[in-house]
């Protein structure tokens, strides 16, 4: 049973009855906690995506929010936000400091937010309830959660997961921190609001969405890949990881835990995880090990990859306690045809046996290495952007031996080139460098967009990024 949490209940006790926990449990439905404390009162901080869900659930369940933000009126990156959390009824305070002291039983953070800025640290300490959207989500949802995190590989895991469960007959609903996989998305607040309790939701969340979750209790839960990243966030790679492995904490026995991370520096944490089965790690090469069914080959599913196997393997674990053999055999079908999601790994088009992959989402070197270890053909990789404070040294060696080629392009390619050695070319935009690669390139060849770095310092988002390259290619192939 879900425990059912509410601020006014944990701080003051509620109204009729004693402060006991085992009461909280017997109100009837956790996602009326709202409805039952008449007076809570919300802040949200960070107008985004989430922000606006967060306003728009809150107007639904007839609860007030005031959302700050400190980035002036003027210079909020998508306008439109502003027009539709004002339609919400909530109060906007733009182009503030956050305060520090607020009188309110609840912060609901932004993901984009620092878990270290001073007026987050400053509340919590206070009192006053700090939580992430993913925790707001999960205690307004009627739905089981099905969550997914990880560095590399949670998007496609978090929408193979969907896909297994919807061929089975199940109403899965994607949602969460998946953005442009091609598929129907939507913030999870949006999805737990309108859930029904025959749904699943399936949730692809971040490092940065699990730092504030005091109870989010997914049934079964994922971390797909673990490698450096964000380390302009946390202060550490071992804080990095210890924020990923919160999604497993609020998790009971009956649960479903899944990581293929052995790593035995985190031996306190790993305690707590059931990782899969070694014959899934060891069979990558050959197969996908699917639990009951034993490994299934390679060449019996569409999409590429080794890595995929894995994800499939994960996939699979995590839809299992949902289903029974019939509607399993019909999942594991599902994603014997699953051709594999927009930016991630995306074929786009061949001319003159040259193929062209977009792989807009890779945006970190382990991302770069994972993708061109699942190819066995040379591959001439676009790389660059914005560098998120990682080292590239460790693709030097990888690189020279790799044949194909190495096309560095955007804001950080110098600084990407010095860790490689100095050897490669250096374009300022990625259509010299796409134009580049493209002349080289064989007969029998990829040429890939793995930038292994953010995009923003010149598209909107990795998508647009995609959206580009797949244009270039397009007019190439023409």
């Amino acid at each position: 049973m879900h425990f059912v949490h509410c601020p006014r209940f944990a701080r003051r006790g509620p109204r009729t009855g004693s402060k006991r926990p085992e009461d909280r449990e017997a109100l009837p439905k956790k996602w009326k906690c709202l409805g039952v404390c008449e007076h809570v009162s919300v802040a949200i901080f960070g107008l985004g995506r989430s922000g606006l869900a967060v306003a728009e659930a809150l107007q639904a369940l007839g609860k007030e929010a005031v959302v700050y933000d400190e980035t002036p009126r003027e210079r909020i990156a998508k306008p439109e936000l502003i027009e539709l959390a004002e339609k919400t009824g909530a109060r906007l305070v733009l182009g503030e400091p956050f305060p520090l002291n607020l009188d309110t039983d609840y912060v609901v953070v932004n993901p984009a937010i620092d878990h270290r800025h001073a007026a987050l640290q400053s509340l919590s300490q206070s009192g006053t309830e700090v939580i992430s959207e993913v925790e707001f989500a999960y205690r307004i949802s009627k739905a089981p959660v099905i969550a997914i995190t990880g560095t590399n590989g949670k998007s496609t895991t978090t929408a193979m997961t969907v896909v297994a469960l919807r061929a089975a007959g199940k109403d899965a609903i994607l949602c969460g921190n998946i953005f442009g996989s091609g598929l129907d998305e939507q913030p999870l607040t949006s999805a737990a609001l309108h859930s029904t309790e025959d749904q699943i939701l399936v949730a692809e969340v971040s490092s940065f969405q699990l730092e504030w979750i005091p109870t989010f209790r997914p049934r079964a839960a994922a971390i797909v890949s673990l490698s450096p990243d964000h380390l302009d966030r946390y202060d550490s790679f071992e804080q990095y990881v210890e924020t990923k492995y919160k999604i497993f904490r609020n998790q009971m026995p009956s649960d479903v835990a899944v990581t293929t991370d052995d790593n035995q520096s985190f031996e306190s944490l790993a305690r707590r995880k059931r990782i899969l089965p070694d014959e899934c790690r060891d069979s990558v090469p050959y197969g996908a090990f699917i639990a009951g069914s034993g490994e299934i080959p390679a060449s019996e599913f569409r999409i590429l990859g080794r890595h995929n196997l894995v994800n499939i393997s994960i996939a699979l674990t995590l839809a299992r306690p949902f289903l029974d053999d019939a509607e399993m055999e019909l999942a594991i079908r599902a994603l014997k045809e699953f051709p594999g999601l927009a930016n991630r790994m995306e074929f786009v088009a061949e001319k003159g046996g040259i193929r062209f992959i977009n792989n807009s989402m890779c945006t970190n070197p382990a991302a770069v290495r994972a993708s061109l270890e699942s190819i066995d053909v040379p591959v001439r990789v676009l790389a660059g952007g914005v560098n998120k404070d990682l080292s590239f040294a460790n693709l030097r060696e990888f690189f020279a031996e790799r044949p194909g080629g190495v096309y560095l392009f955007g804001r950080d390619a110098e600084q990407i080139n010095r860790e490689l050695g100095g050897n490669y070319p250096v374009w300022c935009t990625m259509k010299e460098a796409f134009d580049a690669a493209t002349n080289e390139a064989k007969d029998g060849e990829i040429v890939m967009l793995a930038p292994g770095c953010a995009s923003m310092d010149q598209f909107r988002d990795f998508r647009h990024r995609g959206d580009v390259f797949r244009t270039y290619v397009m007019d190439w192939t023409a």
